[in-house]
């Protein structure tokens, strides 16, 4: 009977770390991803994903910067141009509208990028932005575009 509540655990621990490789539980602090992901909303992010389908507009991704975790939408790929202008976003010269993020954002200025001028996000990166620009979030308009190899995985969000 001993072998059996042990081969039990067994079971059990080899499933918990095969979950843990496939996908991570992640708590959101802040506003920057409302009305999406609420302030102090768990989330689970997919870390296989990235290997299996490229990045799309409109993912929401969790990524490594500065040794810290964040989580943001992908607004533009490798090779977009982007510009951010007052009140759009602008990629490949089209105005972006089903993303999810809020328009009416008084603080579009705030970052290096956030510039009237076009940026050609470089290969192997993406441009990033919280949903929730009203207020001053660290995204793509502060530290720029971010690289692939940062991305830990896409969200899983209700």
């Amino acid at each position: 009977m001993k072998n059996h509540y042990k081969m039990i655990i067994l079971i059990v621990v080899v499933l918990i770390i095969g979950v843990q490789a496939f996908a991570k539980p992640y708590h959101v602090p802040g506003d920057c991803m409302e009305p999406t992901i609420k302030d102090g909303q768990h989330i689970l992010v997919n870390r296989v994903s990235p290997y299996l389908r490229q990045h799309q507009i409109g993912d929401i991704i969790a990524f490594k910067h500065e040794g810290k975790g964040w989580v943001s939408r992908i607004v533009a790929l490798e090779t977009d141009t982007i510009q951010i202008t007052e009140g759009s976003v602008v990629v490949n010269g089209v105005a972006i509208q089903d993303t999810g993020i809020h328009r009416s954002w008084p603080n579009w200025r705030y970052g290096a990028y956030a510039i009237d001028e076009q940026l050609q996000v470089p290969p192997g990166h993406v441009f990033v932005l919280s949903d929730n620009l009203s207020a001053q979030h660290d995204d793509s308009r502060v530290f720029g575009p971010i690289s692939n190899e940062s991305i830990i995985g896409l969200a899983w969000c209700q």
